[in-house]
């Protein structure tokens, strides 16, 4: 693991808590980073300030901001206050997904996301996963590489990526200017369920601790920079169960899983 490797707890870990909570815990686990939930119904010049000053009490990174989801029929500026939200707490990454089925409006949307995002140094992260319109890794690069915009990004999701199909190899064929960070988790080889109910239990629920399943993570870390940003998306039903009420534990838990898992990689 790199020396300056930025190490973030995802915010889907700690969904059910408030995300200031959510820094502070990431923090006191021994991460560096950090993912920020934003409920855009919800979200407001308070929730602002409260994770700008838990980020500014523990100097961690906000590696991103989730989730940004694109619908049919919305309008092109729809996201605009989630972009505005990414970047009053200068996050690295707004993290995006698609469920717009017309390839050119997906381009065009994306586009003003991007063309937005410049007004800071903010990616806006393509994310690919069966559930979605964008289904694979080369229907992601298909809209990042179109749009062709500096503050484009794919985000590349450790089991979406052996879900979908793909491998290693097909990370390490990408021009590495569109990948900006890696969510990294464990799971089984292979769904228990691939129906679409069955693949969003697999998602939100089953996930493992890295080292824990049987992905092939140590191909796939082998094949991007020491220092590309990970982000710990541990999303289980059986973390939280043990972790019910308890914030600081669950972070350590992922916390400590990951490095053992860092320092046993070649």
């Amino acid at each position: 693991m790199g020396n300056h490797r930025l190490l973030s707890l995802a915010a889907g870990v700690v969904q059910e808590f408030p995300p200031e909570r959510a820094v502070y815990a990431a923090h006191a686990a021994g991460f560096n980073a950090v993912g920020i939930w934003c409920d855009s119904t919800t979200w407001s010049a308070a929730s602002t300030r409260a994770v700008r000053t838990a980020l500014h009490d523990t100097g961690l990174v906000a590696l991103d901001l989730e989730v940004l989801w694109m619908h049919p029929g919305e309008r092109v500026d729809q996201h605009d206050a989630m972009l505005d939200y990414a970047l009053e707490l200068d996050a690295r990454n707004v993290l995006c997904v698609s469920s717009e089925p017309q390839a050119l409006h997906t381009m065009r949307r994306f586009e003003h996301l991007c063309r937005r995002a410049e007004q800071g140094d903010l990616r806006v992260a393509l994310e690919f996963l069966s559930l979605t319109e964008i289904r694979t890794l080369q229907q992601a690069l298909a809209v990042v590489e179109g749009v062709g915009h500096p503050a484009g990004a794919v985000l590349v999701d450790a089991l979406h990526l052996t879900r979908c199909g793909g491998v290693a190899d097909d990370v390490r064929a990408m021009n590495p200017q569109w990948l900006t960070y890696l969510q990294l988790c464990d799971a089984s080889r292979e769904p228990l369920d691939s129906s679409f109910e069955g693949l969003l239990e697999d998602a939100l629920h089953l996930r493992r601790l890295p080292g824990d399943g049987d992905l092939p993570l140590r191909d796939l870390l082998d094949t991007v920079d020491a220092e590309l940003p990970l982000s710990l998306e541990v999303r289980s039903r059986a973390l939280n169960a043990r972790f019910a009420e308890d914030i600081d534990g669950r972070a350590a838990a992922v916390y400590r899983a990951t490095q053992r898992f860092l320092q046993t990689t070649p």
